[in-house]
């Protein structure tokens, strides 16, 4: 039996194409992975680059300076006092393990801070030296806080007044600190004032050291 004309056509007949071609379809392709390769190594190097020629992304720091710490070698310093340098070596043995190398103290055991310090800026430093010499017992308010969980022992027989001396000037001329030296006369004044003390000092007592 003969299919009528008109249906075989219809069955033949392709749709028809638009002016722009066939319409578009979205399929997945391999992602180039050489550009991002490339990419990669460009900010890499670009990092790099700025962290090694951007002083650190510090504003103050210009090229050819690489860092503060470059910039700040060539800045002209002061030659540091002796004592300051013995004291330096004092510190580190005696003082470091409870005051620590920032002077920042410790909470934990009580240790009160020695870097800006309103005991420690003090004109006149004979209540320090009392301290150094004798020890510390019961309760001081340093900077509007107190502390009062930890004795310090006394150094007047284990450190000569000249090592007494040059640790208190390292002290007050360390980290922010800026005030006079310690003179070793200092020293042996409140040294023979509190020889016949045995017991350490209290925040009372060393209030009763007039002060210049």
């Amino acid at each position: 039996m003969k299919q009528p004309e008109n249906n075989k056509q219809k069955l033949s007949a392709k749709p028809p194409l638009s002016e722009n071609g066939p319409e578009p379809s979205a399929r997945s392709g391999a992602a180039p992975a050489l550009l991002f390769a490339l990419l990669a190594a460009f900010l890499f190097w670009g990092d790099t680059h700025i962290m090694s020629h951007g002083g650190e992304l510090d504003p103050q720091v210009h090229y050819p300076f690489t860092s503060s710490n470059e910039l700040a070698s060539f800045s002209i310093r002061e030659p540091e006092d002796a004592r300051v340098t013995k004291g330096r070596s004092v510190y580190s043995f005696v003082c470091n393990s409870c005051h620590q190398a920032d002077g920042l103290g410790s909470v934990a055991v009580g240790c009160p801070p020695l870097s800006g310090s309103d005991w420690v800026l003090t004109e006149d430093p004979s209540r320090i030296i009392g301290i150094v010499l004798k020890g510390l017992t019961g309760p001081i308010t340093v900077n509007g806080k107190e502390y009062g969980t930890h004795q310090m022992v006394a150094f007047g027989t284990a450190l000569t007044d000249e090592e007494i001396a040059s640790v208190l000037s390292f002290v007050r001329n360390n980290w922010n600190n800026k005030a006079p030296l310690v003179e070793i006369s200092d020293v042996k004044k409140l040294r023979e004032q509190f020889k016949d003390k045995q017991d350490p000092m209290t925040v009372p007592e060393l209030m009763k050291i007039p002060l210049k």
